[in-house]
């Protein structure tokens, strides 16, 4: 038989690859399909859980393929049925493509468990086997990827993740149990989507090739409960935003917070509140300070102080202000006149007394960015006028 690569009916039509994904309505495959939505180049064929009772469908799919990404899979159940299911699976889909005489580039998600003597690992390894047999035969390209344990919002709890397991616990009031603590590598899934789909996009190998997918980290079990379980306290009990400085924190919070349910998306900040106005802290981040706003009234001013060690940035959304600035030990005062009407962002040395006027008619309203958290026992904060009785002052 003359194997041929089906390329024709997308021509004209600003398509170039049409591509089928096993398993599209699973945690991997939703993440891989909206991915690969984004690309007007694609054409997506969904080879559903219907497909594989049908052989006529199946081979009518596989033929309308350019690529198939092959994601469905069996990992839980009866240890016979995980491991032969995960065989038939890749025999039924090179025998559509036989059928149907194509050799679309086969990309197949297998396991870094792949070579643990266990029903899932020799399951996906003999799967492997198969599709490589077929592609020397055939003249295929076929890329297996071997992935490690994925991560990201939308895993099932209780399932494959103990990512997902340990959020959804957290999340719920529920205490997490570790089995057994060991090193594992974890990947985040908007990467791993990211890959296969660029592995879609290249040219193909032309043979059975094996790639690993290296995650963001190794954690053992309980460095990652103790990470995740700051998420919740720090989400819960402090209304703060954690450390998010790397990808496996940042991609973990996300994580974390889908699992949050929608009720609890809703945060209510103190509000306190003087003569002079309101004050607020709106946002509060341990690796990068803490956003918060106040109100000012008409003619009052707020601050007269310097920090010796915090940096802050100012910024009137609202109204109309002078800002004023003092070295400390010098006469000098700078002012700044500012407006909501043409926002600008004023920052704050260090060992400069500084204050800010309402010099309008209205209700001024300033957004504020400190970088570290108020910490009234600790607040670096010393009071002193910013206009001493003689002052020289300076319009910046």
């Amino acid at each position: 038989m003359a194997w041929r690569q089906r390329r024709d009916s997308t021509q004209g039509s600003g398509v170039t690859q049409r591509i089928g994904i096993t398993g599209a309505n699973g945690f991997v495959g939703g993440w891989v399909t909206r991915r690969l939505a984004q690309d007007p180049s694609c054409d997506i064929v969904t080879i559903d859980r219907t497909a594989w009772n049908d052989p006529d469908r199946l081979c009518r799919l596989a033929g309308e393929c350019d690529t198939i990404i092959h994601l469905a899979g069996v990992n839980r159940g009866d240890a016979a049925d995980v491991e032969s299911q995960n065989l038939a699976l890749a025999a039924q889909l090179t025998a559509a493509c036989r059928r149907a005489g194509v050799t679309p580039h086969l990309i197949y998600s297998s396991t870094t468990k792949r070579d643990e003597d266990s029903p899932y690992g020799r399951g996906k390894l003999r799967a492997e086997q198969t599709f490589a047999a077929w592609a020397e035969e055939t003249g295929a390209s076929v890329t297996t990827l071997v992935i490690p344990n994925v991560y990201g919002a939308g895993c099932r709890p209780f399932y494959n993740s103990v990512v997902s397991t340990f959020c959804h616990q957290l999340t719920h009031g529920e205490r997490p149990t570790i089995v057994e603590d060991r090193v594992v590598e974890f990947v985040w899934v908007g990467d791993l989507a990211e890959r296969i789909a660029q592995i879609a996009a290249a040219p193909q190998p032309g043979s059975a090739v094996t790639l690993p997918v290296h995650g963001s980290a190794e954690l053992r079990i309980t460095e990652l409960l103790e990470l995740l379980e700051g998420f919740r306290s720090d989400y819960f009990d402090r209304d703060v935003v954690p450390d998010l400085t790397t990808q496996l924190r940042s991609t973990l919070y996300t994580t974390f917070l889908s699992y949050v349910a929608l009720a609890d998306h809703v945060h209510r900040p103190p509000l306190h509140s003087d003569s002079r106005g309101d004050l607020c802290e709106v946002i509060k981040t341990v690796a990068g300070g803490q956003v918060f706003f106040s109100t000012t009234q008409p003619g009052v001013t707020r601050g007269n102080h310097y920090h010796t060690r915090k940096a802050e940035w100012f910024c009137v959304v609202r109204g109309e202000a002078t800002i004023r600035l003092r070295k400390i030990g010098g006469a000098e005062v700078t002012e700044f006149t500012v407006a909501g009407n043409q926002p600008q962002f004023v920052s704050i040395p260090v060992l400069h007394t500084h204050s800010i006027e309402n010099t309008g008619d209205a209700e001024l309203l300033t957004l504020f960015w400190c970088n570290e958290l108020f910490d009234p026992s600790d607040a670096d904060t010393f009071y002193e006028d910013v206009l001493p009785p003689v002052a020289t002052r300076h319009a910046a």
